[in-house]
């Protein structure tokens, strides 16, 4: 009886051992960042029918038959009622053209006088039209999973922006590391441009790198608040498409600024396929 219950617990132990780094091995493997990867690597496809596609062209055939001069002239004349509100609230609007929001100035840096962020109203001659921003955040979610954020923003021709974006997230799970790389590259308007407010949209592209190896078409927004010397509040929000997935990327940052120099704080969140990243986010950045 005793040589059966000795058996009996020493299978019971290897069952539980067996089960323990089972266990252990499926969680490894089923991290955040790996399931971001393999959820990003899947396309979705999607399939159609002929004859729905046969049945749509002779529809649009016959559409195009059936329009006269007049329907022309009044999509022409909507269209052009559409371009012009469209450019009007994107790019500029008639009665901006004479204030002081459309000349304004890059200003060397943020808070150069404690009356003016990013832009400053002046009719100087010798202002600087170019401007680069240097940063580098830290974030944090957990003591097994965090990234890094660095990046360059270059100012140019008072209105535009060129930033380059790359992010590293990297997660420790039970001594074995898994990474998520990033890396943005977009071409910025910035619409609003008063001494308090510096709004701006962004068109551009994300890479994916770690086995995913894919590029997509980013969208970006973003606005910045001076609220009074030496304190701002940055807002941004970008998304991008991985076959049929979200890489979106959502910061809410507090900024201190000490002459050219500024330290930031807050929170960042990204959406990396089906895996959702909220992280701490702490850095430094610099005008020059």
């Amino acid at each position: 009886m005793r040589i059966k219950s000795t058996n009996m617990k020493q299978k019971l132990l290897l069952f539980c051992l067996l089960s323990f780094f089972t266990i252990n091995e499926n969680y490894s493997q089923n991290g955040k960042l790996n399931k971001a990867k393999q959820s990003l690597k899947t396309s979705s496809k999607t399939t159609t029918s002929s004859k729905k596609s046969t049945r749509n062209t002779r529809y649009r055939r016959n559409i195009n038959q059936n329009r006269s001069f007049a329907h022309f002239f009044l999509v022409d004349l909507l269209g052009g009622v559409f371009m012009y509100t469209a450019y009007a609230a994107a790019i500029e609007s008639p009665w901006e053209r004479n204030a002081n929001m459309s000349d304004a100035e890059i200003a060397h840096y943020p808070y150069e006088k404690p009356s003016h962020g990013n832009f400053i109203y002046t009719n100087s001659t010798n202002y600087n039209i170019t401007r680069f921003d240097i940063y580098n955040r830290f974030l944090w979610e957990s003591s097994n999973l965090y990234g890094n954020n660095f990046g360059v923003d270059f100012r140019f021709f008072k209105r535009f922006s060129a930033n380059l974006d790359f992010v590293a997230f990297n997660e420790n799970i039970n001594n074995t590391n898994d990474s998520f790389l990033l890396y943005s590259a977009l071409l910025k308007y910035h619409r609003v441009r008063t001494q308090k407010i510096d709004a701006w949209f962004g068109l551009g592209a994300t890479y994916v790198a770690s086995d995913v190896n894919r590029t997509g078409f980013t969208f970006g927004l973003g606005t910045e608040w001076f609220i009074k010397k030496p304190i701002s509040l940055l807002a941004e929000y970008r998304t991008t498409r991985i076959n049929s997935e979200p890489v979106n990327n959502g910061k809410l940052l507090l900024k201190y600024h000490i002459k050219n120099y500024r330290i930031s704080a807050g929170y960042e969140n990204y959406k990396l396929g089906i895996s959702r990243i909220n992280a701490f986010s702490i850095g430094a950045e610099v005008s020059f």
